[in-house]
């Protein structure tokens, strides 16, 4: 049985591809032993709800981060991060 990835770790994923325009999808998901039709879903996933769509269904958000840590706070964090590595990509597309 596959092991199931926690939103932290799909969303990782998801940024790692992201990260590498030159890697092909099938090529990424073989790599890291995740289906295509998965990472497929988990990208639409994330596009549409950012981390909170990659939860199960079963899954509650609240328990994707440990206790005692601000999730509003973290998403800024994230989207900091999201916006440096945007940063860093277009400055070298540019030369």
């Amino acid at each position: 049985m596959a092991k199931h990835l926690n939103p932290l770790e799909k969303e990782f994923l998801i940024r790692k591809f992201k990260g590498n325009s030159k890697v092909k999808l099938g090529d990424f998901c073989r790599a890291n032993n995740v289906s295509e039709t998965s990472f497929k879903k988990w990208l639409k996933q994330y596009e549409e709800a950012g981390i909170e769509g990659l939860a199960r269904a079963d899954a509650e958000i609240g328990n994707i981060l440990p206790e005692g840590i601000d999730k509003t706070k973290e998403g800024y964090k994230r989207e900091i991060l999201r916006l440096r590595i945007e940063n860093e990509r277009l400055k070298k597309n540019i030369w």
